[in-house]
């Protein structure tokens, strides 16, 4: 399926403290908050040749923690899955920052 139109996709602090504290709310206490990508691999997943996009799959991993798998996207919205994928992301908690307008 070719990719849609690109929109700008960029939120407020606002907008971003408003959607995940909507999660918060209906999440467990001890409920994954969110994970951390470091740069340098992301960046090796949006420099594969033909990626234009990255998309993220819901997973699951090992111990049933949610999990997300980033991938690259070519210009006809296909999936690069000879390339580079990632996951593996520290959680939150443990790997929080401070309480902010998006972890608290």
């Amino acid at each position: 399926m070719p990719l849609p139109q690109k929109n700008n996709q960029i939120i407020s602090l606002d907008e971003a403290s408003r959607l995940t504290n909507k999660y918060r709310v209906q999440a467990a206490k001890d409920a994954i908050k969110g994970g951390l990508f470091w740069k340098d691999y992301v960046q090796k997943l949006l420099d594969q040749p033909g990626c234009v996009a990255m998309r993220y799959y819901h997973a699951q991993d090992d111990k049933g923690n949610p999990a997300i798998v980033l991938v690259g996207v070519d210009m006809g919205g296909k999936d690069i899955t000879g390339g580079v994928m990632l996951e593996f992301s520290p959680f939150c908690p443990p790997i929080c920052d401070a309480p902010n307008a998006l972890n608290s």
